[in-house]
């Protein structure tokens, strides 16, 4: 800026809360929401000499900039190693390799002033822009020297709401900043000090000392495809990491602030370009009196309005990375993260975007092989429609069910390395082993050992059988949480595969089944989600979550330790009333998973899973055994319900339910007589309606619908 940076303290935490966090508008809508500067402030006000870093930094990157003028030819190039910690519950949020890469494509693009929107330019600026010549690569070995993809998948609940104050995501992964930039990849970033949206946000170079340093992005801004919105055009990463090297908005202060750049012109307020004005000229405080340069990345405009960095803005990020970052392109260490590749035979690795594949669903592989540069290889993929490849990243396709092996042989001049994982690929079959209208009451076993359900979560945290409580029958599903269950814990089963495309016409798929849960206190609360998945486990969606009240059997539960229901109204129905409304209506392979993570304290119990066209509770198995008849249905006042038993000495359970799945009315408990068995049913004060007769026994649930209509 012409006008100097001349901020008080005072004057710049004024400007750092207003600067950075305000919520979406329609405005706004589709613009940069940046949190650098609010983080920036909660620094200060922990680490008041940090503002004093700051201010020497400032001073000595104009001096830098004036050495640059006087000798260009000091201009260097930097490679900076990057490192993604994926942060996630198995969600769209656990995004994938190809759309990662696809952010660093779109970061060396803007960085090198290769990007193909940069034709945007407007003739006033053509002289002020470049290439700031920083490289960014994933790092190819870890902190231990083994060959890696350069993405971390972490499973945890925090990526939902990721403060940035407290940032207890970082607190699950880090590494040493001075060897890689770390990026932290969440669903959701919060501020206590700000209600807007934020979409990012970095830490500066000269408080790396002070903070966990790195850069935080929300998952649907990574890159420009997958989960990443389209508008963004992947230029928050580009934004974050300006930031990361030392560069301020340009907006600083406004029209009589500064963001230490002569060459940037001033801008009047946070979202002044939001909407990319062709001739829009906030300040004519700066000489020559220039138009906004909605064009630069560290305005708040378009991702697609964005294509530039000014010359000073380059300077000032080779001298904040000179200076306080420069072992991360250090020689040494571009060979310890395998950026730079030695003349040693290389390391064999390869990974693929999944493990769990459906038949004839395409998979794609990726060499990770480390140390030396690989100059040729051949995979081998037992089991695959073709089972040898060449490619750096072949696509392969399995015909068969089975569980596969993969081999790797890497080779180069220096020699070739193998690489051999059995039972590293699960191939399902492209239909659902079930079909729909089951239910899932826990009589019979455990389900993990008797219908085809799988734990997704490691003992001890598992969810279990019991026989303490249940809505229907004698057992349930309990995720047996205590009060020394640790905070985030995530207790997940899924469903075999259901075919829900085989539905008879005109029934209405759903999911649904009964939970029981109190909250120990106020504060706390166990969380309950349900996903889907259409690719046979590779992926899955949240379609479903409840907490707090929304879990609890009632809004106005009582608060309890050591929950055990001990009735039917401690029992709520969840799930999902129609599955076609999501888009899974004619899914031929769907999978359900059902996540509870820890908070408070308190079990959460789950019976009668039902996936079908009935609710849970009242779903419509039928036997040999046993036939249900109610006649007259429909009917006015009376009816009479006749079991015929073709065998002795199965105990029941008899009751009817309105469609909420609250019992109305008590008719049987106790041992079935052999043969036919009857019971007069009175409606006294019950409403016109559907309501179920059920039939609770140890070989299942059996319903009747009965409808009463006009007295």
């Amino acid at each position: 800026m012409l006008n100097a940076f001349r901020l008080s303290l005072q004057t710049m935490k004024k400007t750092l809360f207003f600067a950075c966090l305000f919520g979406f508008s329609t405005v706004t809508q589709a613009q940069h929401v940046c949190g650098t500067d609010d983080h920036y402030a909660h620094i200060l006000r922990n680490h008041p000499d940090a503002k004093i870093e700051e201010i020497k930094a400032n001073a000595e990157a104009k001096q830098y900039r004036e050495r640059l003028l006087n000798e260009p030819q000091k201009r260097a190039s930097y490679t900076v190693p990057v490192v993604f910690h994926v942060i996630h519950t198995g969600g769209p949020e656990n995004i994938s390799r190809d759309q990662i890469l696809d952010q660093i494509r779109v970061l060396n693009e803007d960085f090198s002033y290769t990007n193909a929107n940069k034709s945007k330019l407007r003739s006033d600026f053509t002289n002020l822009v470049g290439s700031a010549d920083i490289k960014f690569e994933l790092a190819s070995r870890d902190p231990q020297g083994n060959c890696f993809d350069g993405v971390n998948r972490i499973y945890s609940p925090l990526h939902i709401d990721m403060d940035m104050n407290e940032e207890k995501v970082k607190d699950l992964i880090y590494w040493d900043y001075r060897k890689y930039l770390n990026v932290w990849v969440v669903t959701n970033i919060t501020s206590g000090s700000s209600s807007g949206t934020v979409l990012g946000y970095a830490v500066f170079p000269w408080t790396s000392s002070f903070n966990k340093d790195g850069v935080v992005m929300r998952h649907d801004r990574v890159g420009t495809i997958g989960t990443a919105v389209a508008s963004d055009q992947g230029r928050t990463l580009t934004h974050e990491i300006g930031h990361w090297l030392g560069l301020f908005h340009t907006f600083q202060g406004g029209c009589t602030g500064g963001d230490q750049c002569d060459d940037t012109p001033p801008v009047a307020s946070t979202f002044t370009n939001a909407n990319c004005p062709s001739n829009g000229n906030s300040c004519s405080t700066d000489n020559p009196d220039l138009p906004d340069m909605w064009e630069n990345y560290m305005d708040y405009s378009r991702g697609s309005c964005m294509c530039a960095f000014t010359k000073d803005q380059i300077s000032r990020m080779a001298y904040n990375i000179g200076r306080y970052r420069s072992n991360i392109y250090s020689t040494s260490n571009l060979i310890a993260t395998g950026i730079t590749k030695q003349t040693v035979k290389p390391r064999a690795e390869f990974s693929s975007n999944s493990r769990i594949v459906c038949v004839g669903q395409p998979l794609t592989f990726y060499d990770l092989s480390c140390l030396g540069t690989v100059t040729s290889r051949v995979w081998t993929f037992e089991g695959a429609n073709q089972t040898t490849f060449t490619e750096e990243t072949p696509s392969v396709t399995y015909g068969e069910p089975g569980v596969y092996p993969v081999k790797l042989r890497a080779s180069s001049p220096y020699g070739a390395d193998e690489i051999s994982k059995t039972d590293y690929i699960t191939v399902s079959p492209a239909e659902g082993e079930e079909a729909p209208n089951t239910e899932e009451g826990f009589e019979n076993g455990d389900p993990v050992q008797t219908s085809r359900y799988v734990h997704l979560s490691d003992l001890p945290y598992r969810f279990n059988r019991t026989n303490i409580a249940s809505f229907t029958g004698s057992y349930s599903f309990v995720a047996p949480i205590t009060s020394q269950t640790p905070a985030g814990v995530v207790y997940s089963f899924q469903t075999p595969s259901f075919n829900i495309a085989s539905m008879p016409v005109g029934q209405s798929p759903k999911f649904t089944f009964y939970a029981s849960y109190a909250q120990p206190n106020a504060n706390s609360s166990e969380t309950l989600k349900l996903f889907i998945s259409t690719d046979c486990g590779g992926t899955w969606n949240q379609v479903y979550q409840r907490s707090g009240t929304g879990l609890s059997y009632s809004v106005n539960a009582p608060y309890s330790s050591n929950w055990v229901p001990t009735e039917g109204s401690h029992w709520r129905r969840h799930g999902l009333a129609s599955l076609a409304s999501l888009g899974y209506g004619d899914a031929k392979s769907a999978i359900f998973r059902i996540d509870v993570l820890s908070d408070g304290g308190n079990p959460v119990f789950i019976d009668n899973i039902n996936m079908g066209n009935w609710y849970a509770g009242f779903d419509e198995l039928k036997t040999d055994d046993i036939n249900i008849n109610v006649f007259p249905n429909p009917a006015d006042s009376k009816s009479q319900l006749s079991l015929e038993v073709k065998r002795g000495g199965i105990n029941a359970n008899i009751g009817l339910y309105d469609m909420t799945g609250r019992e109305v009315k008590h008719i049987f408990n106790g041992t079935l007589a052999n043969g036919l068995n009857k019971w007069d049913l009175d409606r006294e004060n019950l409403q016109n309606g559907l309501y179920m007769i059920r039939v609770t026994t140890n070989m299942g649930t059996f319903t009747q619908t009965l409808i009463y209509g006009v007295k």
